[in-house]
């Protein structure tokens, strides 16, 4: 099976679960854009909260302590870039924003719908809604995030006159549950600038 095909549920370091129809939170950074222990730090809490949630027998409570720990330690991953003092900050290069910008529209409206992003200097967010790209399928996270992540850091690399990896290989992803949570999600994506103190308002 290609990597980059559909599938609901795979886990590399981190869970990723893609139901159909589902929309979804995508958060991708830079490569080298935390710290090495800053990342394993984060790397073994998130090992220990699950191996904690294996310990809940019931599937809903389960279900529902995972949703809730899975935000906190996002909230501890975009904090960690927000201050982040070391690695690349490409991002804050207006051309460079603009390829990233025009990486996540290039397939709004053929692969999916674009809800919401935000470019920051050190990583981004994407809102989305996949299409199905057939019966039994929807275009998949992994392509849709290698097909941005591929175009931009190329066409980036070439301006910044660089080679090497531009993107940290693997993303975030989380989808929405309901209509409550899908507003809460493009609310804190589009005021994340300002939560950030990169801006005053959205």
């Amino acid at each position: 099976m290609n990597n980059l095909n559909y599938r609901e549920y795979y886990r590399r370091n981190l869970p990723h679960i893609q139901p159909r129809g589902a929309t979804f939170l995508i958060n991708f950074r830079l490569a080298g854009s935390l710290p090495k222990d800053v990342v394993e730090q984060l790397r073994a809490e998130a090992e220990q909260v699950e191996k904690k949630l294996l310990t809940v027998e019931d599937p809903k409570e389960r279900l529902l302590l995972r949703d809730r720990e899975q935000r906190k330690l996002f909230g501890k991953w975009d904090d960690a870039l927000h201050k982040s003092r070391t690695g690349p900050f490409w991002l804050k290069d207006d051309r460079i924003a603009q390829i990233a910008a025009d990486s996540i529209l290039y397939h709004n409206g053929d692969w999916f719908d674009v809800l919401a992003y935000c470019i920051m200097p050190n990583h981004g967010h994407v809102v989305l809604t996949p299409y199905a790209s057939s019966d039994t399928a929807d275009y998949s996270l992994t392509k849709i995030m290698h097909n941005i992540k591929r175009n931009s850091a190329n066409h980036a690399n070439r301006v910044l006159g660089r080679t090497g990896a531009f993107w940290q290989r693997e993303s975030y992803d989380h989808f929405a549950r309901d209509e409550k949570e899908l507003e809460r999600i493009i609310k804190y994506v589009l005021f994340n600038p300002v939560k950030a103190g990169l801006s005053s308002r959205s």
